[in-house]
């Protein structure tokens, strides 16, 4: 896949990802290249000073929740105390298609395989 870069607005979530252990900024839908394919990718992300940090990117239905569409980042290994209006994303590389596991353990099991994947492929 070609790298991709983008910004786009921050918007509340429903904050699941935190009761799961993976807090993410939330992206307007409206604001997503539109020829981006669902999936998880490996990128990395700029916002006001904070150079450039490595993160995961979920764009895609929310199988697991029986959830609307969503485009969600999680910051490795950074907690963001205050989300940012904008992101500035630089999509790498794509990681895997949106699976739809049975229990929300197995989710998070597979959450920190694509963290791994992503520090490999952002290294």
């Amino acid at each position: 896949m070609d790298k991709q870069r983008f910004t786009a607005s921050v918007v509340p979530g429903s904050k699941r990802g935190r009761t799961l252990g993976f807090p993410t900024l939330n992206l307007s839908l409206n604001e997503i290249p539109s020829d981006l394919k669902h999936g998880i990718y490996a990128c990395f992300v700029e916002f006001e000073d904070s150079g450039c940090l490595p993160a995961v990117m979920h764009y895609g239905p929310r199988p697991v929740f029986a959830d609307t569409l969503s485009c969600e980042i999680y910051v490795i290994d950074r907690v963001i105390t205050s989300p940012p209006q904008k992101l500035h994303v630089s999509v790498m590389n794509r990681i895997r298609d949106i699976k739809s596991f049975p229990l929300s353990g197995m989710l998070e099991e597979q959450i920190k395989s694509d963290i791994d994947v992503a520090k490999r492929i952002l290294s």
